[in-house]
């Protein structure tokens, strides 16, 4: 990944992470705080209560039926700390009298549990029983009382609260990243009509424009900057198109008056051999030039929009076998392969069809290897026919099969005639082919092979 590029390319996913990153960070520290709170204030609830109670009346009777009744006492009180259902008495008593001897214990009074005498009377935790004990104890005359709470049950109940709490947090937090995924899509809606104005743009259409109006206060000045765009584009693609188109016009009355005249002066010329054969070459000059001039002139046209095809019922087979005609004629060296449906049933111009198949056979030519094969095969294709012209080739380069279809772009070397062409025909006859419905394009390149496919809509 190169260096400063962010792994995650998508705004929208980058603003809703962002956005629930800092919701949940948020959130969880307030579930922390609020956890830590929740724990020390109910730890100095335990105590405050088990001080209450040390400091009641309660503990200074000395009839031994009465204690039972303190121990159910104090379960019922610290039986909100417990977990709902628990069968753990949750609060044990013992009262020992200044002779050593216990008054009253209770029942569930662990055995490992051993508590010392504390001359400060401060709550202390113990252990016993595998069970931890928040012990407090207090001198009634010459009785020692110890109240023990269990914390173990506390702890229990507090966790089994901070994980409901927990899971509400984490629905929350799924909570707050559909809300964010909306809202980052909802900020992105001017973007994404921004971006569809962007692609309904054709060469053939530049009217479209975006109303600032419609777009947030934030998205004005990019509209706006947006739309001066289109405006410097759609004036330089007019003044190139017209120019192109006009300079095309002009220049078709004078050289079909110099191809007349070269005509009449060879004719005149067949007793000198060399004025006949310079005037042959001026006239293949000239008519290479006509074709240039006529071939500018249809793709000025194209890109004003006004290439009118008379959409009429034809059927290609017959076309391609002429060409699989001339082709044997062309190229007799050159084995031909040839695979043809019973009818292709198609609507165009079939001059202008002719012309794009004869473009493609002439390339299949032209840049073929020298006595290397030619296949022609034609077939049905999602909701219409292609047509694959192949040849045996050296390949092309990697660096030239983006600008196949540029106008005036060759492959060859600088332009040379080695190979005669001014690289106008792959423009127009993929130009044709749009014009019809369909495409042309490169299909496949290697470096034995190289195909072009013609995709034209089927005749409904």
């Amino acid at each position: 990944m190169p260096a400063g590029r962010p792994f995650i390319r998508s705004f929208r996913v980058r603003i809703a992470l962002i956005t629930t990153g800092l919701a949940i960070g948020v959130v969880a520290a307030l579930f922390v705080a609020s956890s830590w709170t929740v724990m020390q204030r109910r730890s100095s609830i335990l105590d405050r209560m088990m001080v209450a109670h040390l400091a009641g009346p309660g503990f200074g009777a000395t009839a031994h039926t009465v204690w039972p009744a303190i121990d159910a006492h104090l379960n019922a009180s610290f039986s909100g700390f417990a977990p709902v259902g628990s069968s753990e008495n949750f609060a044990i008593l013992r009262a020992v009298n200044g002779k050593g001897e216990k008054v009253y214990q209770s029942r569930n009074w662990p055995v490992s549990l051993l508590v010392p005498e504390a001359l400060d009377g401060e709550l202390r935790t113990y252990y016993g029983g595998g069970t931890q004990w928040r012990i407090g104890q207090t001198r009634r005359g010459d009785v020692l009382v110890q109240l023990g709470v269990n914390t173990s049950l506390s702890e229990a109940q507090l966790k089994a609260t901070i994980v409901r709490f927990g899971g509400a947090v984490v629905l929350l937090c799924l909570l707050v990243g559909l809300v964010a995924w909306y809202l980052a899509g909802r900020a992105m809606r001017p973007i994404e009509h921004l971006t569809g104005v962007m692609e309904r743009i054709r060469a053939s259409d530049m009217r479209q424009r975006v109303s600032a109006d419609d777009e947030a206060l934030e998205f004005e000045r990019l509209v706006t900057v947006f739309n001066d765009m289109l405006d410097r584009l759609e004036r330089s693609f007019l003044q190139s198109v017209r120019f192109s188109g006009d300079a095309a016009h002009e220049l078709r009355t004078p050289v079909a008056i110099l191809q007349g005249e070269l005509e009449r002066a060879f004719e005149r010329a067949a007793d000198n051999p060399e004025l006949e054969q310079a005037l042959a070459d001026m006239l293949d000059e000239v008519r290479r030039l006509d074709s240039i001039v006529r071939k500018l002139l249809m793709l000025s046209r194209a890109d004003a929009g006004q290439l009118q095809i008379p959409m009429q019922p034809l059927d290609l087979v017959p076309l391609l076998r002429e060409l699989a005609d001339d082709l044997d004629m062309m190229a007799p060296e050159r084995p031909l392969q040839l695979q043809l449906p019973p009818q292709m049933a198609t609507r165009g111009d079939a001059d202008l069809l002719r012309q794009v198949l004869q473009n493609m056979v002439s390339n299949a030519v032209k840049y073929g290897v020298p006595e290397g094969w030619i296949a022609i095969q034609a077939r049905r294709a999602a909701g219409g026919w292609q047509v694959d012209i192949a040849n045996q080739s050296a390949g092309i380069a990697f660096e030239h099969r983006e600008r196949l279809f540029d106008r005036f772009y060759r492959a060859d070397e600088a332009h040379n005639r080695r190979v005669a062409g001014v690289g106008l025909g792959l423009a127009l006859a993929r130009e044709i082919a749009r014009a019809h419905g369909g495409d042309l394009r490169l299909a496949e390149c290697t470096p034995s092979q190289v195909t072009f496919s013609l995709t034209l809509p089927a005749a409904q």
